[in-house]
């Protein structure tokens, strides 16, 4: 067996900027790692060849909520606080009466249905403590990362430091469900275990109007935080100046708030900016709509630029992925079919795989050097290859 492959494709968006390149490419992966990365296409004893394939990088979903995957649709037809409101909510009943072994499930079904998106990151807020955190941690992918939520602000602590083992990162719900010492106590032991906070900040008119973002900034500075639905320019430059990222769940907030950040002045003010889809019962976890509706929603604000909106879709450097065709890292990569999308024949392919790509286009999945996802059509090319990867 050869220690490294070679791939050939007709076209991919590569490094940190996502460059185009539209006529032919080839990677080399050894031992999982991309060595190297040409253009045009290479001959040999040991090259793939992707026919009718555009690579890029996998798509980050970088806020979920999986575990309510177990009980899909539930209370659609009440209020957020109603719904998801920690602790009263119906998913919080729901979370309560449903078996572990259901959850796990949930978990599993989700993971995989996100590989055929081609979402290749995860970033899960989880709920439910030690006991939930717990669920599938032998089995997780590295590039699924789970943020605990503390359930007992009195002792936010002890929790997280129980929790240390099976978590990436710790989820805020809320910091105004936080006095300033527990959140002061929450950044020290964060900076001890070395490990990240994110933060839903501003998702409805009652946190914003509690002035959430500066209550949280007195305490700690997050590693992100998540919505910022109702943030006005003043706050977001605060972002900006911090250098904290702000990752947007539109969809999500379209259906239980029924509003949308400020998306021009996001984009104008140039802060680091991820997706999400939120929570996993009410939105569907295919982070193509969040790209199809951003790209609309750009539009009609004046915005003309796909090549932003594909870039924050694959931003995962937020929590320390490398999630780019960069030479030296773990393989992390997307291939669609761009015949089948006819991306192939569009003057800009930028626009056209967010347009045009979906989980149908989706033919192969590496994250971390590991093949998570295969097509029917590709099914002996991944065959192929499979040994050539960790």
């Amino acid at each position: 067996m050869a220690e490294e492959i070679v791939m050939n494709f007709d076209s991919g968006f590569v490094g940190d900027e996502l460059d185009e390149w539209s006529s032919g490419l080839n990677v080399v992966v050894r031992d999982g790692v991309i060595e190297h990365i040409g253009r045009g296409k290479a001959s040999g004893s040991n090259v793939i060849n992707f026919n009718s394939a555009l690579v890029m990088p996998p798509l980050a979903n970088l806020h979920t909520h999986i575990l309510d995957y177990a009980f899909p649709e539930v209370g659609w037809d009440l209020d957020i606080d109603s719904v998801v409101g920690d602790p009263y909510g119906i998913k919080y009943y729901m979370l309560g009466i449903t078996p572990n072994h259901l959850l796990r499930d949930a978990v599993r079904r989700f993971v995989d249905h996100s590989w055929r998106y081609g979402v290749g990151v995860l970033v899960e807020f989880r709920e439910g403590g030690v006991n939930y955190a717990s669920l599938d941690r032998e089995s997780r992918p590295s590039t699924h990362l789970v943020f605990g939520m503390p359930t007992r602000p009195e002792d936010v602590a002890g929790q997280v430091t129980e929790m240390k083992e099976m978590i990436d990162g710790v989820g805020i719900s809320s910091p105004l469900y936080f006095t300033s010492d527990e959140l002061r106590s929450l950044r020290d032991l964060s900076r001890k275990l070395n490990i990240q906070i994110h933060a839903h900040v501003s998702e409805v008119v009652e946190t914003y109007e509690g002035n959430d973002l500066n209550y949280l900034l007195k305490c700690l500075r997050p590693d992100a935080v998540v919505h910022g639905t109702y943030l006005r320019e003043e706050e977001l430059a605060v972002l900006k100046d911090l250098k904290i990222p702000l990752i947007m769940c539109l969809r999500s907030n379209l259906w239980f708030v029924g509003k949308l950040p400020e998306l021009k002045l996001i984009k104008d003010l140039e802060i680091d900016v991820g997706l999400g889809t939120d929570n996993a019962s009410w939105i569907k976890g295919d982070l193509w709509r969040e790209l199809d509706l951003l790209t609309n929603l750009l539009r009609v604000r004046g915005v003309l630029d796909p090549k932003w909106v594909l870039r924050i879709a694959t931003n995962s450097e937020v929590v320390g992925i490398k999630n780019k065709l960069c030479e030296g890292v773990k393989a992390n990569f997307l291939v669609i079919n761009d015949e089948l999308t006819s991306i192939k024949y569009a003057k800009n392919k930028y626009l056209a795989t967010i347009k045009r790509g979906g989980p149908e286009s989706v033919e192969v999945l590496v994250t971390d050097g590991i093949i998570r996802y295969c097509s029917n059509r590709y099914e002996a090319l991944c065959n192929n290859i499979r040994n050539f990867f960790s």
